[in-house]
């Protein structure tokens, strides 16, 4: 099968309202490719602030060769601002040349302390304490790359107690559900909407090691709950790398999650919508006791 390869380039603050833009025409996930800079020899990497972010999605053509209406989503691009995104470019890919087309935009990532991230395909000497967690997005698209990951996963590993209870609301390829486990958790729940992320998710938990601690399942909080108990007051630790919009939708089911003493590690959250985001975090009951910042993306540690 052919691909259709979609790659447009934002500025920082557009990443949010592009991706999902692009989202709606590639439901599987979408590719964040922050520029990056290599620092030593080992893969680490830096990243480059406040620069352009490429975003690139990959669409299957039907078998007759034809290419998917892109018209409309060209022009809802392009609503967003000459100033923010560029003209979005489509290209078609052979089936073998996709298959490792992407690799090349992830490298292995140091965040934290001791978390590093490794794409399957890449080699890395670990050094002493070192948690390596060992990853292939598939079409899940989740290394870590992005700046609202990495916040999480920077908060995780600062706050997340031995054997604490998780809930990852939006797994994706399973990156922050591995990190807790990993990091000492007893038990992980992970959900998505995305059966492709829930596959993505199981063979990463499997690569990892870590079955015994993470469950994965396709749902979401509410009438969507995969599991037999309810999780209302079961979770020490609630993770919802999201975004704006579902953040507000879902935020009485996240904070309903937590046990009395627990707290929500919550991302994915533009600054223009922070307000909006604050608000329906207070409405349901919840108390922003930590900010964190890096460029336009804001995390809340939230307390019920």
């Amino acid at each position: 099968m052919d691909y259709l390869e979609l790659t447009v380039t934002v500025r920082p603050e557009a990443v949010e309202a592009a991706t999902e833009l692009l989202r709606r025409c590639v439901p599987a996930g979408v590719s964040i490719e922050p520029p990056f800079e290599a620092i030593d020899e080992e893969g680490g990497v830096a990243f480059v602030p406040d620069a352009p972010v490429r975003l690139r999605a990959w669409l299957p053509l039907g078998d007759d060769g034809s290419r998917p209406a892109l018209a409309d989503l060209r022009r809802e691009l392009r609503d967003l601002g000459d100033a923010l995104v560029r003209p979005l470019r489509a290209r078609t890919v052979r089936d073998a040349a996709w298959a490792d087309a992407w690799k090349r935009y992830f490298p292995v990532l140091r965040v934290g302390r001791r978390l590093v991230l490794r794409p399957s395909w890449r080699r890395y000497r670990p050094r002493a304490n070192d948690v390596v967690i060992e990853l292939d997005p598939g079409q899940a698209f989740g290394t870590g790359q992005h700046i609202t990951t990495r916040l999480c996963l920077e908060a995780l590993e600062e706050r997340l107690r031995p054997d604490s209870d998780v809930l990852d609301v939006g797994a994706g390829s399973g990156v922050l559900s591995i990190a807790a486990a990993r990091l000492g958790a007893a038990r992980v729940d992970a959900i998505d909407v995305d059966p492709i992320a829930v596959q993505v998710a199981e063979e990463n938990v499997a690569r990892n090691d870590v079955g015994r601690i993470v469950r994965v399942a396709e749902g979401s909080l509410g009438e969507a709950w995969p599991f037999r108990k309810p999780a209302a007051g079961r979770y020490d630790v609630v993770l919802a790398n999201l975004s704006a919009r579902i953040v507000q939708e879902l935020a009485r089911p996240l904070l309903a999650a937590l046990r009395p003493d627990g707290v929500a590690i919550v991302s994915g959250i533009i600054d223009e919508r922070e307000a909006d985001c604050r608000a329906a975090l207070a409405a349901a009951g919840g108390r922003v006791v930590e900010t964190r910042a890096e460029e336009s993306w804001r995390l809340f540690i939230v307390a019920s």
